[in-house]
């Protein structure tokens, strides 16, 4: 699994410079691959998370075409306590349009991720997704919505945020340091983390508790049910010399409506904050 990943991701490494050496000399007109590698303290989606925490590091390779069109390849190590190991990869075409002051990206993700996984995202088997912003000089607001397809059921997501760019610093010489803070929720139906919850969560916690027919019926129910599932905080600190970007970002989570009680690996329906950074190179 690791030799097909590497023999992937130079190949796209290498498509993307010949098409870059190739295009011409404006930067918009260029194609481009970005090289990352994001490292988050706790992966979540939408409030839900395990109750242990699940850091992971993630490596990625996009190739950004001048059309809009793109390919991103993304591997995932589990760093949590009980479960440490590479669970797999994640493979999203899309594109991404830009009409004025809007913008926005549709994109297909197709995740294959380990059985053994204990991640949160090991249940959502694909998703479509969308998402449209408008960029003014006041506030951006942003929208999105997400189909996601796992094992229990397939989810309607939707999300909605605020953010403010604001720029701390900029010179001639291309660097620029840039913070964001942002405030969404998003909701919906939660076939996914009853899945999780199911299947998964049990692989980073030991042997599986018994629930009773009854209880798991009740939270099968509850997961189809579309409700707020959370809001998040995020304040984005971005740093940028030439063809390197960093960003770290801490984020403060509160889960809605948790289809969990009684649960193995469930969660508390408190708030919690998590931290992740990135580093990405563009060729």
């Amino acid at each position: 699994m690791i030799k097909k990943i590497l023999l992937i991701t130079t190949l796209l490494a290498q498509v993307g410079r010949t098409y870059s050496q190739s295009s011409d000399s404006t930067d918009d007109d260029k194609n481009h691959i970005k090289a990352g590698l994001q490292y988050i303290s706790n992966q979540s989606y939408l409030g839900r998370t395990d109750s242990l925490r699940l850091p992971v590091v993630i490596p990625s390779v996009n190739f950004e075409t001048h059309l809009g069109f793109y390919i991103k390849a993304s591997g995932y190590l589990n760093l949590s306590q009980n479960n440490k190991g590479f669970d797999g990869v994640s493979i999203e075409p899309g594109y991404e349009f830009s009409k004025n002051n809007w913008d926005g990206s549709i994109s297909f993700i197709k995740n294959f991720i380990s059985d053994s996984s204990n991640l949160i995202i090991a249940p959502m088997k694909a998703s479509f997704e969308f998402y449209l912003e408008n960029d003014n000089k006041i506030i951006t607001p942003s929208v999105g919505a997400e189909y996601i397809f796992s094992k229990e059921g397939n989810d309607f997501i939707f999300y909605a945020g605020l953010a403010k760019l604001v720029t701390m610093a900029k010179d001639k010489n291309g660097f620029s340091a840039t913070i964001e803070p942002s405030l969404s929720a998003g909701g919906g139906t939660q076939n996914f983390y009853y899945s999780y919850l199911k299947h998964y969560a049990q692989n980073g916690h030991g042997k599986s508790k018994q629930r009773s027919q009854t209880g798991s019926q009740t939270l099968e129910e509850q997961s189809k049910q579309p409700a707020i599932l959370g809001t998040e905080f995020e304040l984005p600190v971005s740093l940028t010399k030439g063809k390197f970007e960093w960003k770290t970002t801490p984020a403060f989570e509160y889960p809605l409506n948790l289809a969990n009680e009684g649960a193995q690996g469930a969660q508390k329906e408190k708030p919690y904050w998590y931290i992740s950074t990135e580093l990405v190179y563009t060729f």
